[in-house]
């Protein structure tokens, strides 16, 4: 789809794939481009991936609940609440909503899910992440990974007790450190970034993308396709390479706002 502001056009397409082992998709996306002018100059536009986790029906569960809590909290705060702010806070209420509805449930005790939030504003690009899934920003055949890893192998990499290449291919890399719903407390990695540029590409995928798939693949296919044959081309990348986790990707591309839109 493409939707436009009075800065930029926003092209974007979100897709997840049950990959080629699992029966279920855990993961969860979403995209959301307010219809109201006014709401749209003021929160800009969402995407997000959430990848859950938690046994029988409790990744789903809590990849989905998180996802909606957080569209729906971000974009019903208070006109006068900065939008870093509000995002912040909508992430929080969605660790809380899976938390309490996994200490309600027996069936979904120690649910939760990965969330990388990303927001697009006239004078901004903002994002929210916890877990593992990842926020990437591409241009001109760069690919950067702006998001860092809640994991406990990205924290043995920052302490420098392992290599990148030891840290790639660790038995322990999908541990994470953090995640929505496990606990009640919850510290959520928040930043504003510079202004949305046109030509730049933001991707935004689960661990079933990014851990098969390098970042100049992504940068290719983001660089050479429209948003949805990209996301074709990355699932089906992944599910050549691995496919044993589900995968999801968005992609984000920023285009000028001459001309009409597609829908």
């Amino acid at each position: 789809m493409s939707e436009e502001s009075a800065d930029f056009a926003v092209q974007a397409c979100v897709a997840t794939d049950v990959g080629c082992v699992r029966e279920t998709n855990e993961d969860a996306v979403a995209f959301v481009c307010p219809a109201d002018a006014e709401l749209r100059q003021r929160r800009g536009v969402l995407a997000v991936v959430a990848d859950g986790m938690g046994g029988h029906l409790g990744g789903e569960v809590a990849s989905v609940l998180a996802v909606e809590t957080i569209c729906r909290c971000y974009f019903a705060a208070p006109a006068d609440q900065e939008p870093l702010r509000a995002v912040e806070l909508a992430v929080l209420e969605a660790n809380r909503a899976i938390y309490r509805q996994g200490d309600a449930d027996p069936a979904l005790i120690g649910m939760g899910t990965t969330a990388t939030v990303l927001v697009l504003l006239p004078t901004s690009a903002l994002y929210a992440h916890v877990g593992d899934s990842r926020l990437y920003r591409c241009a001109q055949g760069r690919c950067i990974q702006l998001t860092q890893d809640h994991t406990l192998v990205e924290q043995l990499l920052q302490d420098g007790m392992i290599s990148a290449l030891e840290a790639r291919y660790h038995p322990m890399r999908n541990i994470l450190l953090r995640s929505l719903g496990t606990r009640r407390g919850l510290r959520v990695a928040v930043q504003r970034c510079a202004a949305p540029a046109i030509g730049e590409t933001f991707v935004l995928c689960s661990d079933g993308l990014h851990g098969s798939v390098e970042p100049a693949d992504i940068a290719e296919a983001v660089g050479t396709l429209d948003p949805e044959q990209a996301c074709r081309r990355l699932i089906d990348l992944a599910r050549e390479r691995d496919g044993s986790d589900n995968i999801s990707v968005g992609v984000i591309a920023v285009r000028a706002s001459s001309g009409p839109a597609a829908q």
